[in-house]
């Protein structure tokens, strides 16, 4: 009889888990990746097209800003067509390829997942070197469209002029100036990120300076990761770096190691706060295949680097000489959803994130609307033996609570409460 009820509960805690996940927070995952003069002579989509699925197989991403496809074709074509959708997969789409400025060798451009996102527009932001594009996406969503709290977003794929000259940092600078009017011309708060090969190699550097203090203050530019300084050959910010994979030039390759902070993801003060509907998540802004211990070093050289599993580390290799970076971001919808349950258990469940399967922590993510809450937690086994409870207060500062997760692999479930008695409960996987 006690096996019985059991099962019967587990039952219950997995129907209301799968009704309740029904309503829950979407994420995107965007990616950055230069893929290395893609399309010319050795570095052919035959050979860099298996390579690249690898990567964004195992990455999962949503959005893919590229930089350094080959101008001699529309190679971004043969990126769609065959690293993207193939294996069954359909629902990739692309954006134009960035084509004018002095620099028209290598072009940018941007794929998405058309079952999330619908690619408005896109912008010729800047031609000083090579054209810096702004796609303009909307968030695909029948609920957002049928309460009109449509989510709307930017993203500014660019590639500064390479070199450490003044006149390199120079042509940079006035790259950034025009990215600056770009987004101060919105005249209102928007949800941007700007994202690509930055070539800089300090913070104080001025196309990074100008973009992160900017005086308008509804879009200046933050560093999610809040790790600015000289990044430049500095073993302090060795679990940053991204470039190079490599330590020698065979096959055209940057030499020197894991050193530099080239690509870099900067992001609009709303999607910090959380202030239209859309957030990124900080502690998911990592550089794929960076395991910290390769400073000057390829990233498949001694000690191991298990980061990755073996096959995409030797597909970050092979593929460019930069690593990707990827981060992950959640939409935050205000309105309430038309659905038949309570409108005010519905807005306690789009406010809670969670990331899932877990490892050896579990992080807690929570929109602006759950500021200064205090938020009751209860850790369950799949049997229903309470594990744990605790309680966490979330402030302006503090919108994300992390805990060590030391069990073993299973099944759990986390009983969520607010100060207004509404309960939520999520189905956990321990890897």
């Amino acid at each position: 009889m006690e096996n019985k009820k059991r099962v019967l509960l587990v039952f219950v805690l997995l129907t209301v888990f799968m009704q309740l996940t029904a309503f829950s927070q979407d994420t995107l995952r965007v990616m950055q990746y230069n893929l290395f003069r893609y399309g010319e002579s050795g570095k052919e989509p035959s050979f860099k097209n298996p390579l690249l699925n690898t990567i964004v197989t195992y990455v999962q991403p949503d959005v893919i800003g590229v930089n350094e496809l080959s101008a001699t074709a529309d190679y971004a074509q043969n990126v769609l067509t065959g690293a993207l959708n193939i294996n069954g997969v359909t629902s990739w789409r692309r954006g134009a390829l960035s084509k004018a400025g002095v620099d028209k060798s290598l072009t940018n451009t941007i794929f998405y997942n058309s079952t999330k996102l619908k690619l408005l527009s896109q912008d010729t932001v800047s031609t000083v070197q090579r054209e810096i594009t702004g796609f303009n996406f909307m968030y695909v969503d029948s609920n957002s469209v049928k309460t009109g709290d449509t989510i709307f977003f930017t993203v500014l794929v660019l590639h500064f002029k390479a070199g450490n000259t003044s006149s390199d940092e120079a042509t940079r600078g006035n790259e950034a100036i025009q990215i600056v009017n770009y987004i101060n011309a919105f005249g209102k708060s928007k949800n941007i990120m700007v994202m690509g090969d930055f070539n800089v190699y300090t913070n104080t550097e001025a196309a990074f300076y100008q973009l992160t203090t900017n005086t308008d203050s509804l879009n200046k530019l933050k560093d999610p990761l809040n790790k600015v300084g000289t990044w430049n050959n500095n073993s302090a910010y060795s679990n940053i770096h991204t470039q190079s994979t490599h330590t020698t030039q065979t096959g055209g390759f940057s030499s020197g190691g894991m050193d530099d902070r080239f690509d870099i993801m900067l992001c609009s003060k709303s999607l910090i706060s959380d202030s239209a509907n859309m957030r990124i998540l900080p502690s998911t802004y990592i550089p794929v295949g960076n395991d910290g211990q390769h400073f000057n070093l390829a990233i498949n050289a001694a000690p191991t680097n298990t980061s990755v599993p073996t096959d995409v580390l030797g597909a970050l290799y092979n593929m460019s000489d930069h690593i990707p970076i990827r981060a992950d971001f959640v939409f935050t919808p205000k309105k309430p959803l038309p659905q038949s349950v309570s409108q005010e258990l519905k807005n306690f469940e789009n406010q809670i994130y969670l990331q899932n399967p877990i490892s050896n922590e579990l992080n807690i993510h929570v929109s602006a609307a759950l500021l200064s809450k205090n938020i009751s937690f209860e850790l369950f086994d799949i049997n229903a033996k309470r594990l744990l409870k605790f309680n966490h207060l979330f402030t302006e500062n503090d919108l994300h609570y992390t805990l060590p997760f030391d069990l073993n692999q299973g099944v759990y479930i986390l009983k969520i409460r607010n100060e207004n008695g509404w309960v939520i409960q999520r189905k956990l996987l321990k890897k």
